[in-house]
């Protein structure tokens, strides 16, 4: 996710929507996932790190 938004600064739904092609999944799926990843690791520094480099209103 951080990757795609650094390559082509694009908005969250075109960013998730990047994801979703690259990996075969549906942008759904791909906002479960980064929900997922979030309750699990919101609290670790590295999470927060990368987190950082995304804009504030990427809502996951």
């Amino acid at each position: 996710m951080r990757n795609c938004y650094l390559v082509c600064g694009a908005n969250f739904e075109d960013t998730v929507e990047m994801v979703a092609r690259a990996r075969g999944l549906s942008p759904d799926e791909v906002k479960q996932i980064l929900a997922r990843i979030k309750e699990k690791y919101s609290g670790e520094r590295e999470y927060k790190e990368i987190r950082s480099e995304l804009p504030e209103e990427f809502p996951l």
